[in-house]
């Protein structure tokens, strides 16, 4: 009996010394913005923390902007190839790296040549896909952003971050698919449609009121000073009583399980 329970417990501890040798990392973009941070992106983190307590779990923001602005305020965040290297040093061999972008766009494109620079110092890793990334993610986010059906007199108008390569044109798509469940438009900072061509797409005939809301992971300064700063005046300018979410996409624990069935896959 001492011999069998001295076994179990060896197998245990043997499973234990591999299970930490297996790390996730979470690649956030990151946000200067403390309320966004704490609310969505510090919660988010949080969830995969919980969700995989046998895995080492970390995290790094992508944007070298935020990061020195975080650190002037005492917060530290390290680079995605920083923290990969740490885990090497401390002894990692399986990593998981799991971005939590919405598009397949310049982010992912750095964070993957980032792996591929530092992917000689382990066994493996992996690198998950963005949130929007095959069409069933799309035609999943859509059902997820329009559960809740507005008035008909009434517009919700998503205003996402963009950029001016092809992988913005994702907006466009997922804004089709949104549009054919209601009256659910999708409009870009930096991207197309822009401001312009999106208060366009809203009939002053048909709609009286607009929902504007950030799609966006994490309230910050494009909330403050682009949606609420811009977008909210032009939209007041054509005579619509204008309501802005000051929200981010991560506060919602549905769209958070989104981003986590991705890991789920990645971990497969």
């Amino acid at each position: 009996m001492k011999k069998l329970l001295s076994i179990v417990i060896l197998c245990l501890m043997t499973l234990n010394v591999l299970a930490q040798k297996q790390a996730i990392l979470v690649v956030q973009f990151g946000t200067s913005n403390d309320e966004g941070r704490t609310t969505a992106l510090d919660v988010l983190f949080n969830d995969v923390k919980q969700r995989y307590a046998n895995y080492e779990v970390r995290e790094c923001y992508t944007s070298p902007t935020i990061r020195r602005i975080l650190a002037k305020k005492g917060v530290k965040k390290e680079s995605a190839t920083d923290a990969l290297l740490r885990l090497h040093l401390d002894g990692f061999e399986q990593v998981f790296v799991m971005p939590t972008f919405l598009l397949d766009g310049v982010e992912m494109s750095m964070l993957r040549d980032e792996v591929r620079t530092v992917s000689q110092f382990f066994k493996e890793i992996k690198v998950g896909n963005p949130v929007l990334y095959k069409l069933d993610d799309f035609h999943a986010v859509a059902d997820l952003l329009t559960k809740q059906l507005p008035a008909k007199d009434e517009a919700v108008l998503f205003v996402g971050h963009g950029n001016e390569y092809a992988s913005t044109g994702a907006y466009t798509m997922l804004g089709q698919i949104m549009q054919q469940k209601g009256n659910f438009m999708v409009g870009t900072i930096e991207g197309w449609p822009d401001l312009e061509s999106s208060v366009a797409m809203v009939n002053p005939k048909k709609f009286k009121r607009v929902q504007v809301i950030p799609l966006l992971l994490a309230s910050g300064v494009h909330v403050r000073e682009d949606v609420d700063g811009e977008w909210r005046p032009a939209l007041e300018e054509k005579g619509f009583q204008v309501q802005v979410s000051y929200h981010g996409l991560g506060e919602d624990k549905a769209f958070r399980n989104l981003i986590l069935s991705h890991l789920e896959q990645l971990l497969k």
